[in-house]
């Protein structure tokens, strides 16, 4: 299947202004103000000076929290706007008035009193990751550490038996995801993976304590409950956010199987605090990524994806427009889903549908590319080989507009080529067009690779198509070599017994037999089934020199 969204484009809002943070702003621009903590306050006065209602504060600055709150505010509507700078003054304020002895804390109703050392703590860690968010937006990674791991050593200053305790852990998954999200961009996943997976048990372990104390709680008000319900769902969202982040993380590492396992388990999340998608249009980047990952070789789980890149395209045509080119990237995948589960003319249609929709005044983009490439895939199973010919021939010349001519978009496409060239018949052009792929694919590669050694294994089919049975021979040989260098003795058995076909049909039956025995050994090794094809080729080959 080609490449529709590559990791780095589906990835892109993976970073501090995704649409699930910009629309509360919880993650790295929250001032969160206390909530439901307030119903146990066995915690909320600092221990030096003890509640404050009725009392004047201690003597020095006095400051009030809402001012704190301002600061942290206009530096939230800066960041918002791009305006960096200014956010990073406005959240510094906020941390020097942090830094004052006494701030009175509004109880809402219920007087006033001291800001804890407890809630100091928190509100500090919760403004040094603001700043660590502005840094990573002006890409200051170093000074992004920094303010990020300040931020991490006050959450562990805050004791695990104290009521905020479950506030500090929210703010320690802020801070190492971030942190996580630097690394990410570094490309230092093994460091990523280590942030991310302290993210994931923070969550976890704020949630726990939550539901904790809401149980303790009793007979509450309706506004406390509903209050519950609101933070709940919050960390709810955060903590699927934080489980996409790993998702595309797991991706990158090629763990699949891990990065299916924890994208369906945020996209059940959000369902559980947001039921019916059509009202959480932030949804949109977890659908394409779960879509994306089914479709993987190693998945192949396209009956899933059906439904979640037709969710897309619905999301998407109600944002931008059903002509815009933004839906187009959904239409591409929709019509590389419906090749792969046989609906060959809804493929077609889509992907033309897609093509005027990418060619309509847009000039140039990759998506115009796939969309000619789907058709041609297409067109091939539909056996319009001239269509599909012409199709692949308009995705080159717009790729070469568009990519230096080492793309491995263009070995793709001139691998795809090659085989349409070889069901017309035209075996001089799929020779062609098959070594140009090849060229391409080991300036990319290096000549190891596996990929490498399928494209060599495909050219000498063509060779042999061709009668042209040394060079097929020389081809599957090349093939054969890397895979036993790799050991794969699933495709050394393969390459093994296409060799051996090839001299059984030059009259060469003595090294034939070579080969085919060499096959049922790398066979019995990769312990594959007697139903296997080339299993049961083999056997039959065997079994029949064996008469002779």
């Amino acid at each position: 299947m080609p490449s529709i969204y590559s990791q780095d484009e589906a990835s892109k809002d993976a970073s501090l202004s995704t649409p699930t943070r910009s629309k509360s702003l919880r993650k790295v621009l929250s001032s969160k103000l206390p909530g439901f903590a307030h119903a146990d306050r066995s915690d909320t006065a600092t221990p030096r000076g003890g509640q404050s209602n009725g009392r004047d504060p201690p003597a020095g600055i006095t400051v009030d929290d809402s001012e704190i709150s301002k600061f942290n505010d206009k530096g939230n509507e800066f960041f918002g706007t791009g305006e960096y700078d200014a956010a990073l003054r406005m959240y510094s304020e906020a941390l020097k008035l942090l830094k004052q002895p006494n701030i009175i804390m509004d109880l809402e109703g219920d007087g006033n009193e001291l800001m804890s050392e407890a809630m100091r703590r928190i509100r500090t860690a919760r403004c040094l990751v603001n700043i660590g968010a502005v840094h990573i937006r002006r890409e200051d990674f170093d000074d992004a550490i920094s303010a990020l791991e300040l931020s991490l050593r006050q959450t562990k200053l805050v004791m695990s038996s104290s009521s905020l305790y479950y506030r500090a852990c929210e703010v320690k998954a802020d801070a190492a995801e971030n942190i996580g999200l630097v690394f990410f961009k570094q490309k230092d996943y093994e460091q990523c993976s280590v942030m991310y997976t302290d993210a994931l048990e923070a969550r976890r372990k704020c949630l726990d304590l939550m539901e904790a104390k809401h149980k303790k709680w009793g007979r509450r008000s309706k506004d406390e409950a509903r209050q519950y319900k609101d933070e709940r769902n919050a960390v709810l969202l955060e903590l699927s956010v934080t489980l996409f982040y790993t998702t595309l993380l797991l991706e990158r590492l090629g763990d699949m199987k891990g990065a299916v396992e924890s994208c369906e388990e945020a996209i059940r999340l959000r369902r559980e605090v947001i039921p019916d998608s059509k009202q959480d249009p932030n949804s949109l980047n977890l659908f394409s990524t779960i879509g994306r990952l089914y479709c993987h070789e190693s998945v192949k789980r396209h009956g899933n994806a059906l439904g979640y890149f037709h969710e897309v395209h619905r999301m998407k045509c109600e944002i931008s427009g059903r002509d815009h080119l933004d839906v187009v990237p959904s239409l591409n995948y929709l019509a590389s889903i419906y090749k792969e589960i046989g609906d060959y003319k809804r493929s077609a249609i889509l992907s033309d549908r897609a093509i005027e929709i990418a060619t309509n005044g847009r000039g140039l983009n990759k998506q115009t590319c796939i969309a000619y490439t789907n058709l041609g895939d297409a067109s091939k199973f539909l056996k319009d080989y001239e269509k599909a010919i012409d199709s692949y021939e308009t995705a080159l010349k717009t790729q070469s507009q568009l990519f230096e001519s080492n793309d491995m978009m263009n070995a793709e496409v001139l691998e795809k080529l090659a085989e349409v060239y070889l069901l017309s018949k035209d075996n001089e052009k799929a020779i062609f067009s098959m070594e140009k792929s090849l060229y391409v694919k080991m300036k990319n590669l290096g000549p190891e690779s596996q990929v490498l050694a399928r494209s060599h294994s495909k050219l000498g089919d063509i060779y042999e198509a061709g009668g042209q049975h040394s060079n097929g021979i020389n081809c599957h040989t090349r093939a054969l070599r890397i895979f036993k260098h790799h050991d794969n003795k699933e495709m050394a058995a393969t390459e093994h017994n296409k060799i051996a076909t090839i001299l059984k049909k030059s009259g060469e039956n003595t090294k034939a037999m070579e080969h085919y025995m060499a096959a049922l050994w790398h066979s019995r090794e990769a312990r594959l089934p007697s139903t296997d094809p080339i299993v049961a080729d083999t056997i039959r080959n065997v079994a029949a020199f064996q008469q002779v």
